[in-house]
């Protein structure tokens, strides 16, 4: 059933309660109730004052009830499958709806400018206050190393090289963020990492979605934003694409940072979380740590293993040289990937069994 049962009335009045109001909203409140109370004190005088008053006041108190959990619930059902057009994604406007969300926030596309530099910073004080609030905050993106990039490219005309940057330059300033956030907003937000187009767009607060398409030759927030219910058709069909790319997605943490164990055959082990590029599908990692530990140890003695790396098992390590035209190439996309420099890169190549 989509209506709420008693039981569970009780627990929705209460989060309504504690839902932020406005500063003006609440001055217009404390002044009718400073009217109210003029009235009731004037009214004093007159005879049979207390019957007068609980008649009154049994009254307002019965309406309130059929408003509240009557007609109400009628109009919400109502406004269940009602569609407002917006001409176009209005950032500013949506972070201040996440400024008061209180339960839900969920943003996927493939990159957006909601994380740009005009717009993150109140973003970002519309997601702290929604998970002060207890609101989860969800982010899904496109994976800038995927397939799905070329592909979303070539639909708007563009290289793929230039949606791959502004994903990145997206990652980059949600790093940033996260790593300002204490440990209990940084419980209710995560960003995560898709492989596959989604071919739609959702900006949720609470129990409210836009929702766009992929068009070709255009962004999504250039164009028609339709704001929904997410009980609604629409809006549940796009609730239910979001979670399935979700539950396929990778955690934020996993593109930028690389756990590595280096092994020595003769003097235990060592762990390390490193900065990573691909290149021609091979891994390259870089991390001064890593290579001040690999220059005391002898390379034939060294294994690395990590959980992350598509291929199990042991790799070996090889010292890219920092004079070839490889190395210049890894630099170009570290810095492309993290805006920062790197000067050693070391490949984990898959270790070669042999057999007779």
């Amino acid at each position: 059933m989509n209506g709420r049962s008693p039981l569970a009335r009780p627990s929705w009045l209460l989060r309504a309660l504690r839902t932020p109001r406005r500063p003006q909203s609440l001055t217009v409140l404390l002044l009718l109730a400073a009217c109210a109370g003029l009235l009731l004190w004037f009214a004093k005088r007159m005879g049979n004052y207390g019957e007068n008053l609980a008649l009154n006041l049994g009254t307002d108190i019965v309406g309130v009830v059929i408003t509240v959990f009557v007609i109400g619930p009628l109009i919400s059902r109502a406004q269940e499958g009602r569609v407002r057009e917006h001409t176009r994604l209005d950032y500013e406007w949506f972070s201040a709806q996440v400024y008061g969300s209180t339960s839900n926030v969920k943003v996927l596309d493939t990159f957006s400018n909601l994380f740009g530099p005009q717009y993150s910073d109140r973003l970002f004080r519309g997601i702290r206050s929604a998970t002060a609030h207890g609101a989860r905050v969800q982010i899904l993106l496109l994976d800038p190393d995927s397939l799905a990039v070329i592909l979303r490219g070539r639909e708007l005309g563009e290289q793929s090289a230039d949606i791959r940057r502004d994903i990145l330059r997206n990652l980059r300033t949600l790093s940033q963020f996260v790593r300002r956030l204490d440990d209990t907003s940084g419980q209710f937000l995560e960003v995560r990492l898709c492989s596959t187009s989604p071919g739609v767009t959702l900006y949720r607060w609470d129990e409210r979605s836009l929702v766009s398409f992929l068009t070709v030759g255009r962004l999504s927030g250039e164009g028609v934003q339709l704001e929904v219910a997410v009980r609604s058709p629409l809006g549940a069909f796009v609730e239910q694409r979001f979670d399935e790319l979700w539950q396929q997605s990778k955690p934020m943490d996993r593109f930028t940072h690389l756990p590595v164990t280096l092994v020595d055959a003769t003097d235990g082990r060592r762990e390390f979380t490193c900065r990573f590029v691909h290149v021609d599908d091979s891994l390259y990692v870089a991390g001064h740590d890593l290579v001040s530990y690999m220059a005391r140890h002898r390379l034939d003695q060294l294994s690395a293993y990590s959980e992350a790396l598509n291929v199990s098992g042991a790799h070996e390590l090889f010292v890219v040289d920092d004079e070839s035209e490889l190395h210049e190439l890894l630099r170009q996309h570290f810095a492309e990937k993290y805006d920062a420099s790197a000067t050693a890169f070391v490949e984990l190549r898959p270790a070669v069994l042999v057999t007779e």
